[in-house]
């Protein structure tokens, strides 16, 4: 059984100007029809520059979760997921996002990043559109916390891509070729530069195994009490001093010990 958790913070710059939180995030489990158990993580970090950045991150979420969901429900497989599932996702997010922008708006108004992993007994599918980042531990190598996907850089310095962009199928990342992934860690933009190594271009292996070593003896399925360890974590002064940036962490594992 998985045990999880996830939390999305306002930066402390952020906080100072009166604005609220633009990264969202969820994580779920549910039985696929085969009673293959499957969990889904996913994060989203809305442009700062946007209008609606807060409301285009939920949304990327809730639709997120819910299609993949869907796709299984309906009979899809873990082959369908990762060939023929996100370029038709991104295009319904845009869609979405079109209708509630209404003829006086634009669907930039909605424009944030993907961060999302779908993991199952056996296999693993991960999609990436933006900046943040993904590390998983595979199942035969405990003590490894392996960056599968790293932050984006957009064409120009500072910049990165985004759900609403006219080429995010073209840029977003989808993998499956990993097998079993034991533990999940997925984070926004907020936190990359404190728990990744850009010289060895590798995760910080330490951070994460703390993290998890505390996560493991906690009981199946959600842990309301891991996510608001990590908000008061992510809310600390240890943090902030070091960003000021939304922070958002979701953790995932199926270890015992």
């Amino acid at each position: 059984m998985w045990k999880y958790g996830f939390t999305s913070v306002a930066g402390s710059a952020h906080e100072k100007a009166a604005l609220p939180c633009q990264d969202a995030s969820r994580a779920d489990v549910f039985a696929a029809p085969s009673g293959e158990e499957i969990l889904v993580a996913v994060a989203s970090d809305g442009a700062g520059s946007a209008a609606q950045a807060q409301q285009g991150a939920q949304w990327a979420c809730d639709l997120f979760l819910a299609d993949v969901q869907a796709h299984f429900a309906n009979g899809g497989d873990w082959n369908g997921l990762a060939s023929g599932f996100i370029a038709p996702w991104i295009e319904k997010f845009q869609a979405t996002v079109g209708n509630w922008s209404g003829a006086d708006g634009a669907i930039t108004d909605f424009a944030c990043t993907l961060l999302a992993v779908v993991a199952g007994r056996e296999q693993t599918v991960w999609f990436h559109l933006g900046d943040g980042a993904i590390v998983l531990s595979p199942r035969q190598s405990a003590a490894q916390y392996l960056c599968v996907s790293w932050p984006q850089q957009g064409e120009y310095a500072n910049t990165t891509h985004f759900l609403t962009d006219a080429d995010a199928t073209a840029n977003v990342v989808c993998e499956s070729n990993f097998g079993a992934a034991d533990e999940i860690a997925l984070f926004t933009d907020g936190l990359q530069n404190l728990v990744l190594d850009y010289r060895q271009h590798t995760a910080h292996a330490p951070f994460f195994a703390s993290l998890f070593a505390w996560l493991r003896p906690q009981p199946d399925g959600y842990s309301a009490e891991l996510s608001a360890s990590l908000r008061t974590y992510l809310n600390s002064e240890k943090v902030n001093a070091r960003t000021d940036d939304d922070k958002t962490l979701v953790l995932a594992t199926r270890r015992q010990s």
